[in-house]
């Protein structure tokens, strides 16, 4: 494989997700970056200040399980970066 060949270099696409207060987004890498991603938007889009639920997603890279509560999560993003 010859990374210099549009087309030819792998990526990866994982799940940013945006924590009120931390600087950082939380970087989650999972099998279906865009499922997950509609999955949050719906959550953030449903989250209710008076009644704030606890959000569980599992990872597959350093990240493994990550809990925040739904009215903590600011916001979600796709990125695209090359495998390493």
């Amino acid at each position: 494989m010859n990374p210099h060949i549009p087309g030819q270099i792998k990526t990866r696409k994982p799940v940013l997700l945006f924590i009120k207060g931390a600087g950082t987004p939380l970087v989650l890498y999972v099998d279906d970056p865009d499922e997950v991603y509609a999955e949050i938007k719906n959550i953030i889009a449903k989250a209710n200040p008076q009644f704030p639920k606890l959000v569980e997603k599992a990872g597959k890279g350093p990240l493994k399980k990550v809990s925040m509560l739904d009215t903590q999560i600011s916001g979600v993003a796709i990125q695209e970066e090359p495998a390493v």
